[in-house]
């Protein structure tokens, strides 16, 4: 294991995290109103799940929306880092849900969790757990990926990675 592994393992014992994903770029809703992951989509999930493993992320659960585009990028995620968790359909995390209905829920947790969703339900959450208010916007773009960790009962971005970074 790399230094690199190592140090993110060590991070990773003393505090939770809660990774916020926005799906992966999916087909236009004119040519398949399902809406699945473009090939582009697919790379770029592909991609941001092998550069989680490779910081030695360790995921605990896995929700998303039931929107099938999210339904795929859980998966896709799940099957590089955490094969044996089964990505589970959760009420509550579509594009204009409120994100007050989970938060208590994600004050909670007891492991790291991934949640894979919707703009803008995502910079909702991420905006309600690090200033309280749904009024802060997160601007991302399919495939962005927020890393909030909880350290002393309150959050805070740890990072965020784009599929154009990576």
């Amino acid at each position: 294991m790399g230094t690199r592994q190592q140090f993110c393992l060590k991070r990773c014992l003393n505090k939770l995290y809660l990774y916020i994903l926005q799906h992966g770029e999916a087909v236009p809703k004119e040519i398949q109103p399902d809406r699945p992951l473009s090939e582009q989509g697919i790379r770029d999930i592909r991609i941001l799940a092998l550069h989680m493993q490779n910081m030695g992320v360790q995921l605990g659960k896995i929700f998303h929306s039931g929107k099938l585009r999210a339904e795929q990028s859980a998966r896709l995620i799940a099957e590089t880092i955490s094969p044996e968790i089964q990505p589970v359909q959760t009420e509550g995390l579509n594009p204009n849900d409120d994100p007050m209905v989970i938060v208590e829920d994600i004050d909670q947790m007891d492991a790291n969790i991934l949640i894979v969703s919707h703009m803008p339900f995502v910079s909702r959450l991420c905006s309600t757990l690090l200033t309280g208010t749904i009024d802060a916007e997160f601007a991302s773009m399919p495939g962005t990926l927020f890393c909030l960790e909880k350290a002393d009962n309150k959050w805070r971005l740890a990072y965020m990675l784009r599929p154009d970074f990576l």
